[in-house]
Parts: C-alpha cells; sequence; structure tokens
C-alpha cells in the first residue's frame, strides 16, 4: 500500500531540523522551496552565511546517481554552492559542498559550515 504522507512527512521533518538547528546556532538564514512550471524543484533552499545551501530530500535508503543529478541541474539554476541529498543512507557520500546523507550528517555540516 502506497503511503505518499509519510514522505511529506519525512520532509517536513528534515526542514523541520535544518531551519530549528540554524536558529538555535543564532545563524542568520533565509529559507525557500523552489518549483517550476517545468516540474524542477528544489525541497530546500537555505541562505545563510552568504552562501546558497540546496537539499533534496527523499525518503530512501539508496538514493540513485539520478537524483543527485537533478539535483545538480536544480542548484545550477539558482547558483546554489553547496548541493546535499537528505536520506536514508546508512554511509555518507561525498563532502561539504556537494553530497548525499543521513539527516545527522547533514546537520552536522551545517553545524560546522
Amino acid at each position: 500500500m502506497l503511503r505518499p504522507w509519510v514522505g511529506a512527512s519525512w520532509e517536513g521533518l528534515v526542514v523541520e531540523q535544518i531551519l530549528g538547528l540554524l536558529t538555535v546556532l543564532g545563524r542568520r538564514h533565509e529559507a525557500y522551496h523552489l518549483g517550476t512550471r517545468g516540474q524542477r524543484e528544489i525541497d530546500l533552499l537555505i541562505e545563510t552565511s552568504g552562501e546558497l545551501w540546496a537539499f533534496e530530500v527523499k525518503l530512501t535508503g539508496s538514493p540513485s546517481p539520478a537524483d543527485m543529478r537533478r539535483l545538480d541541474n536544480d542548484a545550477d539554476l539558482v547558483g546554489a554552492t553547496r548541493r546535499h541529498l537528505v536520506s536514508q543512507v546508512p554511509e555518507p557520500a561525498g563532502d561539504e559542498n556537494r553530497g548525499s546523507g543521513d539527516l545527522p550528517w547533514i546537520l552536522k555540516l551545517l553545524e560546522r559550515a
């Protein structure tokens, strides 16, 4: 049985955690969502510390390379300097500028930035 609300709930939790962390750290930030008529989307864009971060949220333990390519293409559209795919992967891949990892890994990246 498909439960589309589960993915939306996961996305909401990730957005809430990211924004909450930035607030607790006292870091000024602006948050946006990008959706175009051409079906391009970025779940969360964050402007903070002079950088633009793009986050795509997937409720999966094995995001595909196509997911990262889509994020890169969409992030290019807005000039995001950091791009991260947030999922349930057991091991993160990438670095502080571009990568795929679980929520705790993403929060640590933001904390160090």
